[in-house]
């Protein structure tokens, strides 16, 4: 299988977190394998996109990356594009206690807008260890309270980047085979496909 020309599934993933930790670079890293030390607020949102082969699974997906404002007057506007998402990447900035604090606001707001949807919290800049506020205890056991996966990362140097999306994309797909003959329903898996061929009639099958 080529895997820049096909891909067994397609996921929309969103990240959200206050303003100003880290987002746009943390996607821009992933899907561009860059930083940008030139600073621009996200005015409601932005889309990336990437195909990449899981590695432990062995899957390859197309990761459709939706990069929202932080600010608190994009709030309502960002409840639109939790509309069937199947990844969510929460992300705080361990130098800045504010954005730790307001990790209960975007808890909040997913719990109103998602229902079972995968979720992993990021630390973001740990390459500024020497400004480092919010240890790394609180954000594993903000993320064991809430059931969310966890990892510190930067975007600057790249670390534990790829592993994020890797991660949170295998268990969107590992729950979703998993349960495949019991929550299957067209109208609700839009956003989600497999361009995998079936054997039998050699169509696309549609799976979310």
């Amino acid at each position: 299988m080529n895997v820049q020309s096909s891909f067994d599934y397609l996921l929309k993933i969103i990240i959200v977190g206050d303003s100003a930790v880290g987002k746009s670079n943390f996607l821009f890293r992933f899907v561009e394998g860059k930083f940008s030390q030139i600073y621009q607020t996200t005015v409601g949102s932005d889309t990336k996109s990437k195909i990449c082969t899981l590695p432990k699974i062995k899957k390859n997906v197309k990761l459709q990356l939706w990069d929202t404002a932080g600010q608190e007057r994009y709030m309502s506007i960002n409840k639109i594009f939790f509309q069937k998402v199947q990844g969510i990447i929460l992300m705080y900035d361990i130098t800045q206690r504010e954005s730790f604090e307001n990790l209960q606001k975007w808890t909040k707001l997913i719990n109103e807008t998602t229902f079972n949807v995968p979720v992993v919290l990021v630390g973001n800049k740990i390459d500024n260890e020497e400004e480092r506020i919010v240890r790394i205890e609180e954000g594993e056991n903000y993320a064991q309270d809430n059931g969310y996966l966890f990892y510190e990362a930067s975007a600057l140097s790249g670390k534990n980047v790829d592993n994020v999306l890797y991660d949170l994309s295998e268990k969107i797909v590992s729950n979703f085979e998993s349960s495949f003959s019991m929550t299957l329903n067209e109208s609700d898996f839009i956003d989600f496909k497999s361009t995998k061929k079936d054997k039998n009639n050699n169509t696309k099958e549609k799976c979310c």
